[in-house]
C-alpha cells in the first residue's frame, strides 16, 4: 500500500537525511481542484503554498506528482508565475511574508466507474515535509510531517440521472494572518460552477490517507483560555475568539458536495493561520444583511469600513461567485482610505437563477507596517464580511381570468420574461377558494403553505389554461408560478429545482344562470323509511347571470338521486315546472322511503327553458357517519361530498337521561374521538356541518346533518409490549463448576406503568435460535413475579420475545427480541503424563469444555515435525507417534491450530492456546 511503503521509506531513510531536509521543499497549505473536461476525463490542478527561505534550487518544486485513485500516477507541471532560470517551466508566484504559491495541472481521462461498492476515486498528493515550528502539529517539530491533500470523486448510483461533477473553487487563499486578543475571521468563499449545496466542517490536517498528523490540537485546545474556534457549515465562515498566542497554526477544512440531497465528492483544503503580536487593531466592515434579487433587476449595495488607528489606511476587496459568471457578472469599485467605501453592482439576468445563494466575501484590509533590519515588513489585519444573495425569478405578470360556461379561462403574458433560459421548465396553475388578496414579500418564491391547490398535473409551456372544476356559487382566486432546474445528462431528472415568485391574484366567479344547491339534510335514519331534505336555488336573472329572453319560458327543475358519494346509478325523482321566471318558487323536496342507515344518496338538479337543457348544479351528497369501536372509546369518522365548503362540524351524542341529542363537541376535521365510555355500553351520535358558499349571494351558514349511527366500545386496543432482559449463569460457573450446572437462561420483564398494562392476564414467551424464527414456547398466568427460566440440553444460544395478553384476548406487539450467546469454555493443560498409571494418560482439555463442537489441531516435535492431528475436541492424546504408534520420549512439543466456538450466528474460529497466560507447549512426562 502507498501508506506503508511510504511510512517504511522514511522510517529507514530519516536518520539518514534528516541533515538534507532544509533542501526539501516545505509546505504551508494548498488545496486539490478538479473539473470535468470530457468523457470521465478531468483536469485537475494542485494549489500549494510553500515556505521561499532555506530552499535550495535543486529542491523547488517545478514538478510534482498526483495520484488519480486509480492505480495510476502522474507528474504535472508548475504554470504559474516568471521563468525566470530559462528551464521552461514557471518559477511560482512569490508572495510577501516568505510564502510562494505554486500552481501545477495535469489531465486524466478514468477507465470508468469503479466497481461497487466502491464508485469513488481518490485523487491526492503527497510530499514529505511541512514547514516547521507549527504550533499545533507535533508540538511545533511539523518540518518531518508529510503534507497530504487529497479530493473524493465519487460517481452515485443513479449517475444517469445526477451526473457527473467538477470540485468547488476556493477563491480566498489558504493562508490568513490573525493578532493575539482580536478575534479572527476568515472564509474559503467556495463557489461552486455546478450550483451544488456544499458543507464545510473542519478535520485534522493529514499526513496521508485516513492518517492524520500527530499530536494534533484544534486552535481553540492549544490555548489555555475558553477560546471557540468554529466553522459554519453552510458558509463555511470561520471565527476564531479569540487567539491566545504567538505563532503559526494549521487546520484542514473538508468540504462536501450534494445534488438532491446526494454527495458527489468531497475536498480537503489545508490551511495555515499565522498569528502575530502586534499593537494593531483590525478594521471593521459594517454589517451587510443577506439579501434576494429577482432576475432582471439590479442589485445595488454600498459597503462601509473603519480601521480604529485613524492613521492606518484600509483597502476593501470583493470576491465570489457572481464575479465568476460569464454573463452579466458583478462589479465592485472602491475608494480606499479610512473609512474606506465600496460599491457592489450586480445587473442580473434570468441565467443567474438557481437554489443555492450566490457567497459575496468582503475584504477589509490595513496596511499595518512593522519596522526590521531590511525596512518595514507589511503586517496587515483584515475583517471578513459574508454576504448571501438569493437571484430568485420574477413573477409572470398580468394574469387574467374570464368565466366562461365551460370554466374559468386564464391568460397571462407572452412571453414570460426568463421563458428563453435554458433552465426553464414551464408553468403552474394555482387556484384557492375565496378571494386571497394577498401581495408576496418581494423575496417569496412559491405558493407552499398559503392554502392553494395545483391544477396543472405536470408544467405547461402555454400561456393560457382552462379550469373546468369550478363551481358556481364559489369565488376562486388564481396565481401562476414559473418553474426552473437543471437537467440530467439523459433529461430525465431535474434538480436544483427553484419556484418563481407566484403572479399577482385574480378573483373570478361564474355566473350564476343555474341553481345552486344548498342542502342535503338527512332528517331520518331508518333501513327503510329513512328521509333527506334538499334545497336549492333558482338561477339568478340579469346582468352576466340568466338572460331570460335568450332562455324563455316555461322553466322546469328535474332532481336526480344517485347512489354513494358518487351518484352512481342516477334516477329522476321529482319534477317542477313553472310558466315565468317569477313562478319559480318551490326549490325544496324532501325525499322519502330510503336507506339512509347504511349509505349516504347525492342529487344534482337540472334546469330547463323551453325544454331545453341550460344547465345543472353540482352534486352534493350527505354527510354520512362511521364510528369505529375501541377501548373505552368510539373513534368518529364522516364525510361528504359537496360544492360548498364546511367550515366546522358539531358531534351530537344521545343522552339517555333526558332522550334528547346533545352537543359534545365541535370538529374542525372529519374526524373526533368520544372518550371516557364504558365498554360494552351503546353510544349513538349524529354530525352537523356548518357550510358557505364564497358568494354572498347565499344564506349562512349551510346546515347539515348525517344519519344517526351507534356503536359498542370495546377493548380492541392490546396492552402495551413488556421490556425484556436475558441473562445467563456463565459467569457464574468456570472449569469443573460447570460440571454440574444446568444451561438456564433467565428471562426477566416489565411492562409500562400506564392503563395500556392495567389488563394483562396472560403473557406468552417466544423463543428461536435466531430472531427470524420465533416460536411459542410457553403461556404463563400474569402475576408480579414477571420472570422465567429456561432450560436448554445442551445451548445457551438463542433469541426471546415476551408478549401481554389482556382479558379480551388481544396480546400485544413483541417485546424488544433479546438475543443472548453461548459462553464457550476450552482450556488446555501445559503437560501430562502417559505412563499407564490411569491418571492423566490422555491430554485433553479441562473439563468440562463447553460449546465448541470441532477443533483443528496439530502436534509437532522439537524439530516441527508432525506427530498427531485432530478434529476431536476431546483430543485424546496418548503420547504415541500417531503415524507409528510408537510412545514418544519425554519432552516439550508444540501445538497450533484452531477451536470453533459455537455462537449464535454460528461457528466462530479461533486460535489455540495453553492455559490463561497463554501458551501453545506441551510437557509429556512418562516419568519412572
Amino acid at each position: 500500500m502507498k501508506f506503508t511503503f511510504r511510512f517504511l521509506f522514511i522510517l529507514s531513510l530519516l536518520s539518514v537525511f534528516n541533515c538534507q531536509l532544509t533542501y526539501a521543499t516545505h509546505y504551508r497549505a494548498g488545496e486539490i481542484l478538479y473539473k470535468l473536461i470530457g468523457n470521465f476525463q478531468y483536469q485537475a490542478t494542485v494549489i500549494t503554498y510553500s515556505k521561499v527561505s532555506g530552499v535550495s534550487i535543486q529542491a523547488d518544486r517545478d514538478s510534482v506528482e498526483i495520484f488519480w485513485g486509480d492505480g495510476t500516477s502522474k507528474v504535472i507541471l508548475r504554470i504559474n508565475g516568471p521563468d525566470t532560470d530559462g528551464n521552461g517551466v514557471p518559477d511560482g508566484e512569490y508572495l510577501a511574508n516568505d510564502i510562494k504559491k505554486n500552481v501545477y495541472v495535469g489531465t486524466h481521462t478514468y477507465p470508468g466507474i469503479p466497481p461497487a461498492p466502491k464508485r469513488f476515486y481518490i485523487i491526492s498528493f503527497y510530499d514529505q515535509n511541512r514547514i516547521d515550528g507549527i504550533n499545533n502539529i507535533d508540538g511545533g517539530n511539523s518540518v518531518n510531517i508529510p503534507f497530504y491533500l487529497e479530493d473524493t470523486l465519487k460517481f452515485p448510483t443513479d449517475l444517469a440521472n445526477i451526473g457527473f461533477n467538477s470540485s468547488p473553487i476556493l477563491l480566498n487563499p489558504p493562508i490568513d494572518y490573525a493578532n493575539v486578543n482580536d478575534t479572527f475571521y476568515h472564509n474559503p468563499n467556495a463557489y461552486d460552477p455546478d450550483g451544488d449545496s456544499l458543507d464545510f466542517r473542519l478535520i485534522p490536517p493529514l499526513q496521508d490517507q485516513s492518517i492524520d498528523v500527530p499530536l494534533y490540537q484544534y486552535p481553540d485546545q492549544y490555548c489555555p483560555t475558553n477560546d471557540i474556534f468554529t466553522i459554519n457549515k453552510h458558509t463555511g465562515e470561520i471565527i476564531w475568539a479569540v487567539p491566545c498566542q504567538k505563532g503559526i497554526f494549521n487546520i484542514a477544512i473538508m468540504i462536501h458536495e450534494y445534488r438532491n440531497g446526494v454527495c458527489l465528492g468531497t475536498m480537503i483544503r489545508d490551511m495555515q493561520i499565522i498569528v502575530n503580536q502586534v499593537p494593531n487593531h483590525p478594521p471593521q466592515i459594517a454589517d451587510v444583511p443577506d439579501t434576494c434579487i429577482r432576475a432582471g433587476d439590479t442589485l445595488r449595495v454600498n459597503v462601509r469600513a473603519t480601521d480604529p488607528d485613524v492613521s492606518q489606511i484600509v483597502t476593501l476587496t470583493a470576491n465570489g461567485g457572481p464575479f465568476q459568471l460569464s454573463i452579466s457578472p458583478a462589479q465592485f469599485s472602491a475608494t480606499a482610505g479610512n473609512p474606506a467605501t465600496g460599491v457592489f453592482n450586480w445587473n442580473t439576468v434570468c441565467d443567474h437563477i438557481r437554489g443555492q445563494p450566490y457567497l459575496v466575501v468582503f475584504k477589509a484590509e490595513d496596511n499595518y507596517m512593522v519596522p526590521g533590519p531590511n525596512g518595514p515588513t507589511l503586517l496587515p489585519l483584515v475583517d471578513l464580511e459574508t454576504w448571501q444573495i438569493r437571484v430568485i425569478a420574477p413573477p409572470v405578470e398580468n394574469l387574467t381570468a374570464t368565466p366562461t360556461s365551460g370554466g374559468i379561462v386564464l391568460n397571462w403574458q407572452n412571453p414570460y420574461k426568463c421563458s428563453g433560459f435554458a433552465n426553464f421548465r414551464g408553468f403552474s396553475v394555482w387556484q384557492k377558494t375565496g378571494c386571497d388578496n394577498f401581495i408576496p414579500d418581494y423575496c417569496e418564491t412559491g405558493l407552499g403553505g398559503r392554502g392553494y391547490t395545483k391544477l396543472t398535473t405536470s408544467n405547461i409551456f402555454t400561456y393560457t389554461f382552462t379550469d373546468p372544476t369550478t363551481v358556481v356559487g364559489q369565488q376562486y382566486t388564481y396565481r401562476v408560478v414559473a418553474h426552473f432546474s437543471k437537467l440530467s445528462p439523459n433529461g430525465l431528472f431535474q434538480f436544483d429545482a427553484v419556484e418563481s415568485v407566484p403572479s399577482e391574484g385574480v378573483c373570478v366567479f361564474r355566473p350564476v344562470d343555474v341553481p345552486v344547491i344548498l342542502n342535503v339534510d338527512v332528517q331520518q335514519t331508518d333501513a327503510t323509511n329513512g328521509q333527506i331534505f334538499v334545497r336549492w336555488t333558482k338561477p339568478l336573472a340579469g346582468g352576466n347571470n340568466l338572460d331570460t329572453v335568450l332562455n324563455p319560458p316555461p322553466y322546469r327543475f328535474d332532481l336526480y338521486r344517485g347512489e354513494g358519494f358518487n351518484f352512481s346509478n342516477p334516477v329522476l325523482i321529482h319534477t317542477n315546472t313553472a310558466t315565468t321566471y317569477s313562478a319559480i318558487s318551490d326549490t325544496t323536496y324532501t325525499d322519502n322511503v330510503l336507506d339512509t342507515k347504511t349509505t349516504p344518496w347525492s342529487y344534482q338538479v337540472f334546469f330547463f327553458s323551453n325544454n331545453d337543457t341550460v344547465g345543472h348544479t353540482t352534486v352534493a351528497s350527505s354527510v354520512f357517519l362511521k364510528v369505529a369501536s375501541s377501548d373505552q372509546s368510539l373513534a368518529l369518522s364522516w364525510q361528504e361530498n359537496v360544492p360548498w365548503t364546511n367550515d366546522s362540524f358539531s358531534v351530537f351524542r344521545f343522552n339517555k337521561i333526558n332522550s334528547q341529542f346533545d352537543s359534545i363537541g365541535i370538529a374542525y376535521t372529519h374526524a373526533f374521538t368520544d372518550t371516557g365510555l364504558v365498554n360494552d355500553s351503546t353510544y349513538c351520535y349524529y354530525i352537523k356541518s356548518y357550510g358557505h358558499y364564497s358568494l354572498d349571494l347565499f344564506p349562512k351558514p349551510l346546515l347539515n346533518k348525517s344519519q344517526e349511527e351507534c356503536a359498542i366500545p370495546v377493548d380492541t386496543l392490546p396492552p402495551c409490549p413488556p421490556t425484556l432482559t436475558v441473562t445467563n449463569d456463565c459467569d457464574q460457573y468456570s472449569g469443573q463448576a460447570w460440571q454440574n450446572a444446568q444451561y438456564i437462561n433467565h428471562l426477566t420483564w416489565s411492562n409500562q406503568q400506564d392503563t395500556c398494562a392495567s389488563d394483562i392476564v396472560r403473557y406468552y414467551v417466544y423463543y428461536g435460535s435466531d430472531s427470524s424464527g420465533m416460536m411459542l414456547l410457553d403461556s404463563l398466568p400474569a402475576k408480579e413475579d414477571t420472570t422465567y427460566k429456561h432450560v436448554l440440553s445442551d445451548n445457551l444460544a438463542g433469541c426471546y420475545a415476551v408478549t401481554a395478553i389482556d382479558r379480551i384476548g388481544n396480546e400485544s406487539r413483541f417485546s424488544n427480541v433479546f438475543c443472548i450467546d453461548n459462553c464457550p469454555y476450552y482450556v488446555l493443560p501445559n503437560a501430562f503424563t502417559p505412563n499407564g498409571d490411569g491418571q492423566n494418560d490422555l491430554f485433553h482439555p479441562f473439563k468440562p469444555y463447553r460449546f465448541v463442537p470441532k477443533i483443528e489441531m496439530r502436534i509437532y516435535n522439537r524439530w516441527g515435525e508432525e506427530v498427531f492431528r485432530t478434529e476431536d475436541p476431546e483430543i485424546n492424546w496418548d503420547g504415541k507417534d500417531q503415524k507409528t504408534g510408537k510412545p514418544l520420549s519425554d519432552g516439550v512439543y508444540l501445538y497450533a491450530g484452531f477451536y470453533y466456538e459455537q455462537h449464535i450466528d454460528g461457528l466462530v474460529k479461533k486460535p489455540l492456546s495453553g492455559d490463561k497466560k497463554g501458551g501453545g507447549f506441551i510437557h509429556l512426562m512418562r516419568g519412572k
